[in-house]
Parts: structure tokens; sequence; C-alpha cells
């Protein structure tokens, strides 16, 4: 993108012929000693408001790294088309009790789908479900206390954790295998930067991947996955349930 004129309100960017418009506050330059945008600069920019004329564009870093985690959302619902209904949650409350800021696309992700199973077998954890067992909360305080006297015990930590400066938090379980996902949680790391980490459900392995939530759970239900673990999963899944979503509602009503 190129700036093609500055003002004190903000910036005009052109982007692939269109132009947007950047609010002053979105430039890395508010309230900082970043040089403010001059005409010809060329710079990184995410689409924050498309309906508004011009478009709305934002240059700060932290911007970029959601769109940037946002990205997979997208082409997932369209494969796996979620429940109706969006679904309302207190995050600033669910984050002081874990603690953390979560990533920006599991909210997304729980915001559009809610809790539930994902390929038949992929269960996404959520905040407040009635059932302890696929809860965020709940399984961040359980998993810490099962993997803490399994370490105890002389069970071998992943080498992630060797710097004793890395915290796994839950949000995915593979049901049958019992298979746990986490975030690997690491100081002065954006929660849009984590990678997943898989612990096998019967065994000591782990498998790391650089990867977020959302595009751990695309490369599933898509089949593209790298995961030893869910790579054989139509051997075990109906082909038409790996493109499909059940929500919590649906199942533990059962």
């Amino acid at each position: 993108m190129v700036v093609t004129a500055v003002a004190s309100v903000g910036t005009v960017i052109n982007a692939d012929g269109y132009d947007g418009f950047i609010d002053q506050a979105k430039h890395p330059s508010w309230g900082t000693d970043i040089p403010r945008a001059s005409v010809g600069d060329r710079m990184r920019a995410v689409v924050l408001d498309s309906a508004r004329t011009p478009p709305r564009f934002s240059a700060l870093p932290s911007d970029i790294r959601i769109a940037r985690s946002l990205r997979h959302t997208e082409p997932l619902m369209r494969l796996c088309p979620p429940p109706d209904g969006a679904r309302a949650v207190e995050w600033d409350a669910v984050e002081a009790d874990l603690g953390i800021a979560l990533p920006a696309d599991y909210k997304r992700l729980v915001e559009t789908y809610g809790g539930g199973q994902f390929a038949g077998t992929l269960w996404l954890l959520e905040p407040r479900c009635p059932e302890k067992m696929y809860d965020l909360v709940a399984q961040t305080a359980e998993r810490e206390e099962i993997l803490a006297d399994l370490w105890d015990a002389g069970e071998a930590k992943p080498s992630e954790l060797h710097d004793g400066s890395a915290r796994l938090v839950p949000w995915g379980y593979v049901e049958g295998a019992g298979h746990f996902l986490y975030w690997l949680v690491r100081p002065g790391v954006e929660p849009e930067e984590w990678k997943v980490i898989l612990n096998e459900g019967r065994g000591p392995f782990w498998e790391a991947h650089s990867a977020s939530c959302s595009r751990f759970l695309l490369d599933v239900v898509a089949g593209t996955t790298t995961s030893t673990y869910l790579a054989e999963l139509d051997d075990i899944v109906d082909p038409v349930d790996r493109a499909r979503f059940t929500p919590n509602s649906q199942i533990l009503s059962q």
C-alpha cells in the first residue's frame, strides 16, 4: 500500500488501485517517536471497516497480527458451516479467570460456532460449558493439575517447556483417543503467535505445530493436517461428518 496524501486527521492510502484511509490513531506514529507517514511511503495495513467511504484501514502491528490470525476462520466456516445464531461471551471475565488474553481467532470461533465437535471427533472447548469436560476454564485448571502430577512422577515434559517459562492452556480435545490440544503460552509472545501442541491421550508423546487453533482445525476438516495423530481420520470418521460441526447443545442434550 502506498501513501498518497497526509492530513492532521490521518493518511490516505492506495491499495491495488483503491483508496483507503488510516485514522491518525491507527498509524504506529500515534503517541510514539515513530515518524509520521509521508507521501510515497509503502506500508502494511489491514481493513477495519470496508463499509465506510473510503474504507478504514489500520497500520498498527497489533491489528495486523489479529487480522493474520483470523484469515483461517472464513475458509473454515465455508467448508464447515456453523450453526445459526451468534454467541455472546464475557471475554474479560474469562480472561481474568485464566490470567491470559485469548487469541482473536479462538474468540471468533466460539462466538460463531460455540463449543462442540468438528469432524466427528475434535471438540472445541468453550467457556462456561455446563459439562466440565468441555469447559475451557475448568479444563485449564484440571489439566494443569494432571500434568503436574505426571511430571512429578517422572514423565518427560515436552521440550518446549524445558526452560520453565511457558504454560500450556487446553483448547481442544479428541474424542475417543483422548488427545488434548493446547496453546503453548510464552511470556512476551502475542496470543496470535501461540503454537498448538498436542499431547497424545494414552502415552507420553507430544507434537508441536506452528499454527493457530483455527488453522489447525481447518487442516483437520479439510484433510490436510500434518498431525500424526489425526492424519488417518478418514479411517474412523464418516466422510459426511468430516465437514460437519455438532454443537454442545445438541450433543449434551442426547
